[in-house]
């Protein structure tokens, strides 16, 4: 009877699970755009070096300030070593295209990288997710069809993105394009952002494990009692 009755609880409780309930959006990540906010400022008022030099040093408080971990530290320790060497080539040749088009490179090496992910069975969108939201663990494993799927559609646009920009520094300034590089794709990136959340959540709500309660929601304990005094 009791087993029964436990059973019974953990049924309901997965029928009220919200995806809300256990992610919480990070507002660091505008912190994204402040090496690019210097590089322009610093770029009108002196010279391109400097600019690049500005940027470098802004670039660095942001990766230092948002350490990650798993996946997520390791593509943030190779974009940043792509801006390091971005930074290098630009003041060594007086360009601030060489420096700005960092994010050409960067499109384009996730792509190769999730590509190889997907190869060796271990998707770069499930390590990433299982990092950013322990919980779907029980229920997604790393390699999941969900997020083969969502790595594919990450390399497409990533292709898709890396050559649009190839054509927009060809025409623009540097200011013009360290803007328009990224303003233009927000709406792409939050419509990806938005379908991983959604296949995710829907996926890992729906195949959770019959034998296996609901994790905690945010700001409770492992019992369902808040965890914040």
């Amino acid at each position: 009877m009791e087993q029964r009755e436990t059973a019974a609880g953990e049924a309901a409780a997965r029928e009220g699970v919200r995806a809300s309930d256990y992610v919480r959006f990070d507002p660091r990540i505008f912190e994204a755009a402040l090496p690019a906010l210097v590089f322009i400022a610093v770029n009108r008022v002196g010279p391109v070096e400097a600019a690049i030099g500005a940027s470098f040093a802004a670039a660095l408080v942001v990766f230092l300030r948002n350490p990650g971990r798993g996946a997520i530290r390791a593509l943030s320790a190779f974009s940043f070593a792509l801006v390091t060497v971005s930074a290098i080539i630009g003041i060594a040749l007086g360009s601030g295209k060489a420096f700005v088009a960092q994010n050409i490179f960067v499109d384009f090496a996730f792509a190769v990288i999730f590509a190889g992910s997907i190869v060796v069975k271990r998707p770069f969108v499930g390590l990433i997710a299982r990092d950013m939201a322990p919980a779907i663990r029980p229920a997604l494993p790393v390699g999941h069809r969900v997020f083969v799927r969502l790595t594919v559609a990450s390399i497409a646009l990533n292709l898709a993105v890396g050559g649009a920009r190839i054509f927009l520094i060809r025409e623009l300034s540097e200011d013009a394009y360290v803007i328009l590089s990224r303003v233009l794709f927000i709406p792409l990136n939050v419509a990806f952002y938005a379908l991983c959340y959604w296949a995710i959540a829907r996926t890992a709500i729906r195949e959770w494990p019959e034998d296996v309660p609901p994790p905690p929601k945010l700001g409770e304990g492992p019992s369902g009692g808040s965890a914040v005094g």
